[in-house]
């Protein structure tokens, strides 16, 4: 038994001798692949302009599908005698390029200055000689600011809703041109197509006006009427304090009238008054 044994527990043991004097080969680390570089950002950038016009330049890189609303907004200086007229020039400068006046208004204030704005709508086309004129002498250009809009998803849903009503009111006028059924269908096909058609007349007018003002440019103007100077001196200060003076001093006299008024009436029975005191101070 002892013989049988001991030849397979060598055997064993030279097995395991074996296992142990292998090495295990270490795993190699596997490169991973180049990353691929980053992009480098894109930045845009307008040049500055005197006149404007850095978005409307670029209007035409837009697609012709696109509906943006271009506001141009400017503020400008002037003497005050100059206001009205130039606001004159510039509102039959709008009507001659074809454009609308949307709203103008003049006020001239106390101390001599003048405020005045206007809105108006120009034909893109027009809207470079509409601004050059705007800011040509005597007027100086204080500030202009730009704005776009994008109306393209507002007009393609008005588009959309506008052409299914549309759909809507045909096959209503048909079934009622078939006059089929009864008079209480008939009545309710009417009143649904007045209904109907109601929404097409208001949906139309949305979409005049989105296409109104993506197919114009809008221009908003500000004009500020400055009084005379002596030379680079500003006398307002001066005039405001002399108009002050001269308000107090009405204000005063008016004051001291009424007074007069109010007391005159009261003169001789304080005379009256008096001449008894002085009877009786003498009777003493």
């Amino acid at each position: 038994m002892r013989r049988r044994i001991l030849p397979i527990l060598l055997t064993a043991m030279l097995a395991a001798g074996a296992t142990g004097c292998r090495r295990e080969q270490p795993v190699r680390p596997v490169a991973a692949p180049p990353a691929a570089p980053m992009p480098a950002p894109m930045v845009a950038s307008f040049a500055p302009e005197q006149a404007g016009g850095a978005m409307m330049k670029a209007r035409s890189a837009d697609a012709t599908d696109r509906r943006i609303a271009y506001t141009e907004s400017y503020v400008l200086e002037m003497p005050a005698e100059d206001v009205a007229p130039a606001l004159r020039r510039a509102a039959d400068a709008c009507n001659a390029a074809g454009g609308s006046v949307l709203r103008s208004r003049l006020d001239r204030m106390p101390d001599g200055s003048v405020q005045a704005s206007l809105s108006v709508r120009i034909p893109p086309d027009k809207f470079q000689a509409f601004a050059s004129g705007l800011v040509a002498p005597p007027a100086r250009l204080v500030s202009h600011a730009e704005n776009a809009e994008d109306k393209t998803i507002a007009v393609l849903d008005i588009e959309r809703r506008l052409a299914a009503q549309t759909a809507l009111r045909d096959r209503l006028t048909n079934l009622l041109n078939e006059a089929k059924g009864s008079v209480t269908d008939l009545v309710a096909v009417e009143k649904q197509l007045a209904d109907v058609q109601g929404q097409i007349e208001s949906m139309t007018a949305q979409r005049d006006y989105l296409r109104t003002i993506t197919d114009t440019v809008r221009v908003e103007v500000s004009y500020t009427g400055l009084i005379q100077q002596a030379g680079p001196f500003d006398l307002s200060p001066i005039r405001a304090a002399v108009d002050d003076f001269a308000r107090a001093a009405i204000g005063s006299a008016g004051d001291m009238i009424t007074w007069v008024a109010t007391a005159l009436p009261w003169v001789p029975v304080l005379l009256i008054g008096l001449w008894i005191l002085r009877l009786l101070w003498r009777r003493r």
